[in-house]
């Protein structure tokens, strides 16, 4: 056997490797394409989040957080934490997102060092289809990352081992 043809049958295993791998990156970019569209707009209201007294570093609006792409609207009304239904004018605050600062010094005023606040949040609903998807895409990425490494380097070895049996096995003439 000529070791020249040995070497050009490596060229279709090669082809074949690199497009699998293609494949797979592709499956996976489609895959997020298609979960994207699956989500489904919605929005809640808050009332009366209880948290620390907006400092002038500010804190963050937290019941949305734990949903996707979630939003916060503006504030709607703020309270004194503990003492009754105290109305806090919300002229005292400045809001960016879900970052809430205070404008004034509100421990002077005699807040209380907790404040409940109010206020609407957008976010995107998981759905079903979503949660269908991403399962797919979790078992393409784990194909990608654990076992195609694998398999690329058997059949490599393979290559290297038939190279080899088939130059120094191979009849003498």
């Amino acid at each position: 056997m000529d070791k020249k043809g040995n070497i050009n049958q490596l060229f279709p295993a090669i082809l074949a490797l690199v497009l699998v791998g293609v494949l797979i990156v592709l499956g996976i970019q489609v895959l997020e394409g298609f979960q994207a569209t699956t989500y489904t707009s919605a929005s809640a209201n808050v009332i009366n989040e209880t948290l620390a007294r907006a400092s002038t570093a500010g804190i963050t609006l937290a019941t949305g957080a734990a949903t996707k792409d979630y939003a916060c609207g503006s504030l709607v009304q703020v309270l004194n934490g503990t003492t009754g239904n105290v109305v806090i004018q919300l002229a005292n605050f400045t809001q960016t997102n879900c970052l809430v600062k205070n404008a004034t010094d509100l421990a002077a005023g005699g807040y209380t060092a907790t404040l409940r606040y109010s206020y609407p949040y957008t976010f995107n609903n998981i759905t079903a289809s979503t949660n269908a998807i991403a399962s797919t895409h979790s078992a393409l990425e784990t194909v990608g990352s654990t076992w195609l490494p694998i398999i690329i380097v058997v059949i490599a070895a393979g290559i290297v081992l038939g190279i080899l049996l088939g130059a120094f096995g191979g009849k003498k003439k």
